[in-house]
């Protein structure tokens, strides 16, 4: 999926609101901005925006010598999102369908998005949680793959969205690899995320080699690419997975909540969609 111009003031949003929120002088949090509004005006529009928004902020931390500005937000995301698990695990654990239930709650921690450009009330969110069908026609599908693959190869979003995985994770009865980013990647999740989340002992967890956000292959290790290539049975989740995974030449699943019309408009679906879609590739 390519950046388009509605992409530039959304990317500009998210790292001035993240900047509100971080402990730094205000001398410094300029220069990252000057820096980072200099390289976002010289953009590749042919690329995903994940990859391109991931680009610039790792060279933009380089040049600074500034570290990870997500990182208390991560904490964050996944301390809350814990204290929810045993009332996200009640709700699959009544449904009579535990599957689409856990699906339906793994889409809604994607709601937790740092790029989210919608406020949102988390409370209400659950709330709402079957008020409208699972969208994107592949529940079936999805099903039936997972009743005929050895094994499920996930890439994980962001982390807080990790205890929202969790509960879908705890309901599949096959093996998982949980796949996170190797060094931070905006507010996506790394080893220690997943860990927290208590992935670890449910899964094979495993890092992509790479500091983008989403899973842009051509940066990832060449041994996460083989696993990629050679996995039976793939869930991506997010928006950042589905704008660098949309054309790539493999059958997948996407699972997210849609937050923008970009996204959308791509998937045919409107916006705070709660959608399993099907990738032929």
């Amino acid at each position: 999926m390519k950046t388009c111009q509605t992409c530039i003031p959304c990317i500009m949003k998210l790292f001035t609101s993240t900047l509100e929120k971080v402990t730094l002088p205000q001398d410094q949090k300029a220069d990252f901005m000057v820096r980072f509004e200099a390289y976002l005006k010289e953009v590749d529009m042919s690329l995903p925006p994940a990859r391109s928004v991931g680009m610039i902020y790792q060279q933009v931390l380089q040049e600074t010598g500034l570290k990870d500005l997500f990182e208390a937000q991560k904490t964050r995301g996944v301390q809350e999102a814990l204290l929810l698990y045993p009332r996200l695990k009640g709700i699959v654990d009544r449904s009579s369908d535990k599957l689409e239930a856990a699906l339906r709650v793994s889409a809604l921690g994607n709601i937790l998005d740092a790029g989210n450009p919608n406020s949102y009330d988390l409370e209400e969110e659950i709330g709402r949680l079957f008020a409208a069908p699972l969208s994107g026609g592949s529940l079936d599908l999805f099903k039936d793959s997972l009743d005929n693959s050895p094994a499920l190869l996930y890439l994980a979003d962001n982390a807080g969205e990790t205890v929202f995985d969790r509960v879908l994770i705890e309901t599949l009865d096959l093996p998982v690899r949980y796949a996170v980013k190797s060094a931070p990647a905006l507010d996506d999740a790394l080893l220690e995320d997943a860990r927290k989340a208590g992935l670890e002992e449910l899964t094979g967890l495993l890092e992509t080699g790479t500091s983008y956000p989403g899973t842009y292959l051509p940066s990832c290790s060449p041994e996460f690419q083989e696993i990629f290539r050679d996995a039976d049975l793939i869930l991506a989740k997010g928006q950042a997975n589905y704008e660098t995974l949309s054309d790539v030449n493999r059958d997948l699943f996407f699972l997210l909540k849609i937050k923008c019309e970009v996204i959308g408009d791509d998937i045919g679906l409107p916006v705070g969609s709660l959608t399993l879609k099907f990738h032929s590739g």
